[in-house]
């Protein structure tokens, strides 16, 4: 079948990364996922969305400034897929995805560009549904899409679909990418990972700057290079990693801080200096 145009607009959307400020593993669930505890905070790192309503036999034909793999495997496509027996005006539709957030980082990239395809085409097809019901269809996309769906920092329960929101200071963070991918699944399969840390409350916890993040010693294990690379830096000690990895990332007040552990990173290293947010809204914006 074709899809037909009912709206030549162009519907463009920032799409934001996170940063844990702690993650946790607290326990494995009777389903076989694992109960986790962490704390998301954003970053203004983020990349653009535009979608186009065109006339095609496809539901959805997917462009970006990078390779990014199969359709079939790409969490856009699978949004879009998630979304489509509730929409009203089923339109064929052009992603433009302009990629600034590295993939395979742990910064959410994937997780965020499904979640603001999930609210835009839920605008776009006049799906009509609220936000809880694109947070329950989130979740079945990964762990990590509900907290872009949900748009606030928060404390995250579950396997990341509790959400409770948990302001913290916002300031600077430099973040850096070292040069490999870290395989989510060698990493939870490792011998010495901590799968039963005891929970804590949100409520009681201020400031995570002395909680840890479980999976970086198996990090440090699989990829010593990390260690050579921070080793240089002046606050190599004060560095964090975020998710599974494989970004790590400091944060600070002092720009210049920031800066002069930038200045000393290893030539070809890939880092950004970003401000964190509390609030990362996925709305429309101009994609200029």
């Amino acid at each position: 079948m074709d899809y037909q145009i009912i709206t030549n607009k162009t519907y463009s959307y920032f799409s934001y990364a996170k940063i844990n400020l702690f993650l946790h593993i607290t326990g494995k669930r009777d389903d076989g996922y694992h109960n986790l505890q962490s704390w998301f905070q954003f970053v203004d790192l983020k990349d653009t969305l535009s979608f186009e309503p065109i006339k095609h036999h496809n539901l959805l034909n997917l462009k970006s400034n990078i390779t990014i793999g199969t359709l079939e495997d790409n969490l856009i496509y699978k949004a879009a897929l998630s979304l489509l027996e509730y929409g009203s005006n089923p339109q064929a539709i052009e992603v433009n995805l302009t990629k600034r957030i590295p993939m395979g980082a742990g910064l959410g990239g994937g997780s965020s560009n499904a979640a603001t395809t999930l609210i835009a085409l839920n605008e776009i097809w006049q799906c009509q549904l609220t936000l809880d019901q694109l947070m329950e269809i989130g979740v079945t996309l990964g762990a990590d899409v509900p907290i872009f769906l949900y748009q606030h920092a928060a404390w995250a329960e579950g396997i990341g679909e509790k959400l409770t929101k948990k302001p913290y200071k916002e300031q600077y963070a430099l973040i850096i990418k070292p040069p490999f991918h870290a395989n989510t699944k060698e990493i939870f399969s490792h011998p010495l990972l901590v799968k039963n840390k005891p929970s804590l409350s949100a409520h009681d916890i201020k400031d995570p700057e002395h909680l840890e993040n479980v999976f970086l010693p198996v990090i440090n294990i699989l990829h010593p290079e990390v260690r050579h690379l921070l080793s240089t830096l002046p606050d190599k000690a004060s560095f964090k990693l975020t998710g599974t990895g494989a970004c790590f990332y400091l944060l600070s007040t002092d720009f210049d801080k920031l800066l002069i552990n930038q200045k000393k990173l290893e030539k070809g290293v890939d880092s950004w200096i970003v401000k964190t947010l509390n609030f990362a809204p996925v709305e429309r914006c101009d994609p200029a």
